[in-house]
């Protein structure tokens, strides 16, 4: 198995299913309302909408910076407040989501096998490091989300 393949099944497995660890991403995101995703069940945590928002804005960090451009995120990037609650607007926000995973994808499997050597624009880690860590921070989020499913 190359690295191109390793670091994709990871990257695939975390976020549409077949994960070691459990339910991926997307399968703890099944039949989350807009109602859901908006409540804050636990004062002073983030929503599961806000923790998507801010887990696609990492995934597109992670994309840009493989493709050798600086991506800065900036407070309101991180952590996007939500602004309309509707399910109309939910659902937009998993279709960014995805869109935005599937174009990371897409770059991974353009990458030759030195890519993953070299380092992340504007970082001293490498690509694969890098993608390893974007990896780590879907599951994280996805048990936050699991968590706070439970709550609401």
């Amino acid at each position: 198995m190359t690295e191109t393949e390793r670091i994709l099944e990871q990257l695939k497995r975390s976020f549409y299913k077949e994960a070691w660890h459990g339910p991926a991403f997307l399968e703890i995101l099944e039949e989350v309302t807009a109602e859901q995703a908006s409540k804050r069940s636990i004062a002073e945590a983030h929503s599961i909408w806000e923790i998507v928002l801010h887990t696609k804005t990492w995934i597109e960090a992670v994309r840009i910076r493989c493709l050798g451009k600086e991506f800065n995120v900036s407070d309101e990037q991180d952590w996007p407040k939500v602004t309309v609650f509707s399910d109309e607007a939910w659902q937009q926000t998993i279709a960014y989501l995805k869109d935005e995973h599937k174009k990371l994808e897409d770059v991974i499997a353009s990458m030759g096998s030195s890519d993953f050597d070299k380092n992340a624009a504007g970082s001293s880690m490498p690509n694969s490091s890098m993608l390893d860590s974007i990896i780590h921070h879907n599951i994280y989020h996805s048990a936050q989300i699991a968590i706070l499913k439970k709550l609401v």
